[in-house]
């Protein structure tokens, strides 16, 4: 080879230039499947980064409604629990108010039933006491008749009453007891100064003493009215006050007027 054209033909060497034309040209331009694939992935990661987008923003936004429609759903329980409890003390407080209007009239009708019932109770009460003190009297009087010998018991009392009655003691007894006394106490009598005197103005199972240091009243009716002070003793009626009046009985009791 002449030495001109082999300096023609040599120069130094530099990286890349090893590569022939047709290599070089394919390096700097991609094939268009190459070109495609790229276009593909990113598509495809476009389309999942909106996707994930997509889904990210519905999360959010379905968050913020469920927690908006909780607080939503919290807050109108609570609001109606308070607008019910304050309904119902309205409601309680009308009803009060309500009643105390419509009462109000029947309050005097509400306290003179009471009265009337306590007097009633009262009538009633009076009404069974006097049915008592009747029963009793008529038993009283049974007994008397059953045992008629109980006016001696009555006149020995009398005669040991202290103190002891002066003068000359007149004992004045129905005649039938004069005549029962007679027998039976007869001779103590005598004995003590004192005088039978019959009195057929004394009822039956009674009798009086009488003489100048004062009287004994132990008749049938003051013995009777003493019973009935007694029982009448925690409410004293006009009858009891005006008993208070007549002369002492052996009990300390007041013998009336009349005979009960």
């Amino acid at each position: 080879m002449p030495l001109q054209d082999a300096e023609v033909s040599w120069r130094p060497w530099r990286m890349g230039e090893l590569r022939t034309p047709r290599e070089s040209g394919q390096a700097g331009a991609p094939s268009a499947d190459e070109t495609a694939r790229r276009k593909a992935a990113f598509q495809r990661q476009a389309e999942l980064r909106a996707l994930r987008d997509k889904v990210s923003q519905e999360a959010r936004e379905q968050g913020h409604r469920e927690g908006f429609e909780a607080g939503h759903a919290e807050g109108h329980a609570q609001g109606l629990a308070k607008g019910l409890e304050e309904g119902r003390e309205q409601a309680r407080q009308a009803f009060e108010r309500e009643a105390r209007e419509a009462l109000a009239p029947l309050q005097p009708l509400a306290e003179q039933f009471g009265e009337a019932l306590a007097r009633l109770d009262e009538e009633v009460a009076n009404e069974l006491v006097e049915l008592a003190l009747a029963t009793g009297r008529q038993l009283a009087g049974e007994a008397l008749k059953a045992r008629p010998k109980q006016v001696l018991e009555i006149v020995r009392a009398l005669l040991h009453t202290e103190p002891a009655m002066t003068g000359k003691p007149r004992l004045w007894l129905h005649p039938r007891d004069h005549a029962l006394v007679e027998e039976h106490l007869g001779q103590e009598l005598v004995a003590a100064g004192w005088v039978l005197q019959p009195d057929d103005q004394v009822t039956r199972g009674g009798c009086r003493v009488t003489s100048a240091s004062g009287e004994l009243d132990a008749t049938w009716e003051s013995r009777w009215a003493a019973v009935k002070r007694q029982v009448r003793r925690r409410k004293p009626t006009p009858e009891a006050s005006g008993d208070a009046g007549g002369s002492a009985s052996p009990d300390g009791s007041a013998s009336p007027e009349a005979g009960a």
